[in-house]
Parts: structure tokens; C-alpha cells; sequence
């Protein structure tokens, strides 16, 4: 059985507020962020602003204090990948590497990855980890 807490919501899942999602967001971090690639992974980072912030906000009511701190991550994989099976294995991994090593990301930072058609290639878990926190330290937004 799953542990939940007293909101029904399972424990340690990535949350909503770091998610991005809308194809607005995913555009402007592309355009004004700095991008990192190797032979599986492309990343664009950029560091929390007003604009990007207020695409979220603007739709949504509520608090802008700890939240806006939080790292925040978007994917794509695109179907040339493969078939869903596969697609979905890395978009897991690519989601678990965020949640259980995001306390290693300075705060305020807004990340999008897209696995290339290579990505098909990784064997484990482990390989992407490998891989998402080589770029993260090329891109030098982990904490010192």
C-alpha cells in the first residue's frame, strides 16, 4: 500500500507547482535559456524570472512565496524514440532523476530536457542519472 499524507496525495511525488507544462513556458525558456547537450539529452536552463512566473501565476490563484523557489522541470520525448512503451520509461526516469536530486539544484531554476533518439539507447536508470547530473554540472546550477 502507498503512504499518503492527510490530502489523499502520495508522499515524495514530484509536485504540481514544479512542473512546467504550457507550450508558452516551454518557448520562453528555450528562447532566453542556455542550452547543454550530449549524445542522449538536450537542457536549456534559465534562472527564475518575473516573466516566465507570471505565465503561471496569471492563470492560477495562490501563494508566491516558497513555491517560486522550487526548481522546475518540463520534458519532451518526442515519438521518434520510439513506440509508448519506451517513450514513457524515459520520461520516468527523466522524473525520477528530478525528484530525488533536485535538493542538489540552486533554488529558482527552470529546466526543460528532451531526450533525443539516441535516448532509446540507455539501458537503466542509472545511465540517465549519470547523464542529467553531467549536465547539470556543465550548466553549473548545482549547489556548491
Amino acid at each position: 500500500m502507498r503512504e499518503e499524507d492527510s490530502l489523499g496525495m502520495k508522499k515524495f511525488a514530484l509536485e504540481r507547482k514544479q512542473r512546467i507544462k504550457r507550450e508558452a513556458e516551454f518557448r520562453k525558456i528555450m528562447k532566453k535559456g542556455k542550452s547543454y547537450a550530449d549524445r542522449y539529452l538536450v537542457m536549456y536552463v534559465l534562472e527564475k524570472c518575473g516573466e516566465v512566473n507570471r505565465l503561471v501565476s496569471s492563470s492560477r490563484k495562490g501563494t508566491q512565496g516558497a513555491e517560486s523557489r522550487l526548481p522546475r522541470m518540463g520534458l519532451s520525448v518526442d515519438r521518434r524514440i520510439g513506440k509508448a512503451v519506451i517513450r514513457n520509461r524515459i520520461k520516468r526516469w527523466m522524473r525520477e532523476v528530478f525528484r530525488l536530486q533536485q535538493w542538489r539544484l540552486k533554488n529558482k531554476m527552470e529546466i526543460i530536457l528532451i531526450a533525443r533518439p539516441s535516448a532509446k539507447e540507455l539501458v537503466d536508470y542509472f545511465e540517465m542519472e549519470k547523464r542529467i547530473l553531467n549536465l547539470w554540472g556543465r550548466a553549473r546550477i548545482v549547489r556548491d
